[in-house]
């Protein structure tokens, strides 16, 4: 068996690479290790930066990948705030290795990882090598993600979790049913795409997100990253959208991926003027009992913990932001920067702020 470590730079080497890379991606635990998932991450926040993927072939197949990309001499996952995990693709132990060593002998400065799970391979791998005195290691925690674990029945979760729910949200769903005429549709492949991406859209961006400007539509390159991401997944069956009709009206919404028997949230919102019946919630232990109903082993609720969330989360996965130092004088300089002098320079500002502000 022939191994070759090829690192690739040019968009369209990457693209070509589409078929083998999802054969891989396809036994890989969450969909975000999928070749439309980062090439829509290239598309929308690629820009400054050069791509650097490192890719190990055995023979004719992908067996491990480490999607990266450069920027001045810092080598970065494919990930930001709108990745909710990020992992090395590897068909086996061995080839992980051989993929994290690859990028180690890369010899850039700074290797900049985010939201790794801490349980994962890939971590335990970065950290062992730090210990072996290859590099540098800080890390840090960047969110704890909710998950509902739907082992068991539903009547069981219902009865644990409805002390935490904090409202009567069986009630509210028939209350909305009774006076709004709402309509739940719940785990759904897309019938209109577009259309139903919009209004979703939309409802998303109706509270706090759109005033924060962080919902969808905040941002033409966000908006662009979504829409391509939902057209990629429905293509191959993987899009799922809930929703809550009043009437024609859409005043709930949950965009949502299909994937190793596991629902992923990857956005939602409500319309804050039906705010007193918590549609949010009312949909959310309604796409719950729907998931115990499809089968599925467990719903991933995503991003960082909320109040939300922790009623009806029965399980948590830490994420963890890591960088890796070369030892030479470039990367080590970085690495005293970053462990000492900037959280030095970050309390000085804060205590800066703090006099401003009690002397006005």
């Amino acid at each position: 068996m022939a191994e070759l470590v090829e690192w690739i730079s040019s968009e369209l080497r990457f693209a070509e690479l589409a078929p083998s890379w999802d054969r891989l991606a396809e036994g890989q635990t969450t969909p975000f290790a999928r070749h439309a998932w980062l090439a829509a991450w290239w598309r929308a926040f690629g820009a400054g930066s050069k791509l650097r993927v490192c890719v190990l072939w055995r023979d004719e197949r992908i067996a491990g990948a480490f999607p990266l990309h450069r920027r001045g001499a810092r080598l970065e996952a494919m990930a930001n705030v709108h990745t909710p995990v990020f992992e090395p693709l590897a068909e086996d132990r061995a080839a992980l290795d051989r993929v994290l060593d690859a990028v180690l002998e890369a010899r850039v400065a700074e290797l900049e990882v985010s939201a790794l799970p801490a349980s994962s391979a890939a971590f335990t791998g970065l950290e062992a090598r730090a210990r072996a005195g290859q590099e540098l290691l800080l890390s840090e925690p960047v969110h704890t993600s909710p998950l509902v674990d739907l082992r068991g029945e539903f009547a069981t979760f219902r009865a644990e979790s409805k002390p935490r729910w904090g409202a009567p949200l069986e009630r509210f769903g028939r209350k909305l049913e009774r006076d709004h005429s709402a309509r739940f549709s719940l785990v759904e492949p897309p019938v209109d795409l577009d259309a139903e991406l919009q209004r979703g859209f939309e409802v998303e961006a109706s509270g706090w997100k759109g005033t924060q400007g962080t919902a969808i539509l905040s941002s033409p390159q966000t908006a662009a990253f979504y829409r391509e991401i939902a057209h990629s997944f429905a293509a191959i069956d993987g899009l799922r959208l809930s929703g809550i009709y009043c009437g024609d009206r859409l005043v709930a919404f949950d965009l949502t991926l299909l994937h190793a028997r596991r629902l992923w949230l990857l956005k939602t919102g409500y319309h804050e003027e039906f705010r007193r019946l918590a549609p949010g919630l009312v949909m959310r232990l309604k796409i719950i009992e729907r998931c115990y109903e499809l089968g599925l082993e467990g719903h991933e609720l995503l991003g960082d913990d909320s109040e939300w969330k922790r009623k009806f989360a029965n399980g948590a996965r830490e994420h963890r932001v890591v960088r890796l130092y070369g030892r030479r004088p470039d990367g080590v300089a970085r690495y005293v920067y970053r462990r000492a002098i900037r959280p030095r320079l970050a309390r000085a500002y804060r205590r800066a702020r703090l006099t401003a502000e009690a002397r006005r």
